[in-house]
C-alpha cells in the first residue's frame, strides 16, 4: 500500500511539473510573439501589441493628436514639455513633422512602447464644403498622399530594414475634431475616419539615451500638392 501511495505522489508531481512547464513556455513565447525577425525590437505588422491589432494603433494615434487645437499643434509647435501631454496607456505617441530638418527631445518611461508615424495620412467625413465622402473615397483619400514616398528610419544608428513593410491601414473609426483644429477648413464634430501610412512601432526601449531618426521625401507626379521632404530626429531620455 505504501508503494502505491508513493507512486501516486510521483505521478502527481510529474503531471504538475509538466503542466507548469507548458504554461511557462507559453508565457515565454507570448513575450516574443510580437517580435520582428527582420528588425528586432520593432512590432511586425500582423502583431497585436497589448492585445490591439496593429492597424488600430494609428486610429488611437490620430485621436490623440487631433485633440490639440491649432495653437497647441504638436507637429508644428513642438516642445519637450508637450511630449508628455495626454500620454496614457502602454504606447507613447510621438508626432511626426511635415517639412524641414528638426530635432526634438522627449523624456518617456521605460515601460512604454513607441509609435512614430514616418509617412501617414488620414481622411474623415467633413461637411465643411458640403461633401460627405463614401467609404471608398475616404480610403483613397487617406492613401493618396503616401504614394511615391521614399522613407528611411534608424534607431540608435541602426537602420530599419525595408521600412515600407510597415505600411498599415486602420479600420474605419470615429474621430473627434475640436474647435480650431490643426487642419485648416476642418469642421469640429465627430466624424467617420480612416488612416493609412508607414509607422515605426517600437517595443519598450531600455533605460538610457536613445536616438530615432526618420526621413521622408515625396515626389508625387500625379498630385504634386502632396510633395514634401523632412528629416526628424528624436533624442529620447528613457527613464526606469
Amino acid at each position: 500500500m505504501k508503494y502505491c501511495s508513493d507512486l501516486k505522489r510521483r505521478l502527481f508531481f510529474l503531471i504538475t511539473l509538466s503542466i507548469l512547464t507548458i504554461f511557462s513556455n507559453a508565457s515565454f513565447l507570448n513575450i516574443f510573439v510580437n517580435a520582428d525577425e527582420t528588425n528586432p525590437g520593432v512590432y511586425f505588422k500582423d502583431s497585436k501589441p497589448f492585445g490591439v491589432s496593429y492597424g488600430e494603433w494609428p486610429s488611437k494615434y490620430w485621436n490623440w493628436l487631433i485633440q490639440f487645437p491649432k495653437d497647441v499643434n504638436l507637429r508644428e509647435q513642438y516642445t519637450p514639455e508637450k511630449c508628455t501631454i495626454a500620454q496614457s496607456g502602454p504606447v507613447w505617441f510621438l508626432p511626426d513633422n511635415l517639412v524641414g530638418d528638426e530635432e526634438r527631445t522627449c523624456m518617456i518611461p521605460s515601460d512604454k512602447a513607441i509609435l512614430l508615424p514616418i509617412l501617414n495620412g488620414i481622411c474623415w467625413e467633413d461637411t465643411a464644403d458640403a461633401i460627405l465622402m463614401n467609404d471608398q473615397e475616404l480610403m483613397e483619400c487617406a492613401m493618396e498622399g503616401n504614394e511615391y514616398g521614399v522613407i528611411s528610419a534608424t534607431v540608435d544608428g541602426k537602420e530599419i530594414k525595408d521600412p515600407k513593410r510597415y505600411r498599415a491601414q486602420s479600420p474605419f473609426f470615429n474621430i473627434t475634431v475640436p474647435e480650431n483644429p490643426i487642419f485648416d477648413n476642418a469642421m469640429a464634430g465627430e466624424w467617420k475616419a480612416i488612416a493609412d501610412g508607414f509607422y515605426l512601432f517600437l517595443e519598450p526601449l531600455p533605460a538610457g539615451n536613445h536616438t530615432i531618426r526618420t526621413t521622408v521625401s515625396v515626389l508625387n507626379p500625379v498630385s504634386p500638392e502632396y510633395n514634401y521632404a523632412s528629416t526628424l530626429t528624436y533624442h529620447l531620455i528613457v527613464k526606469p
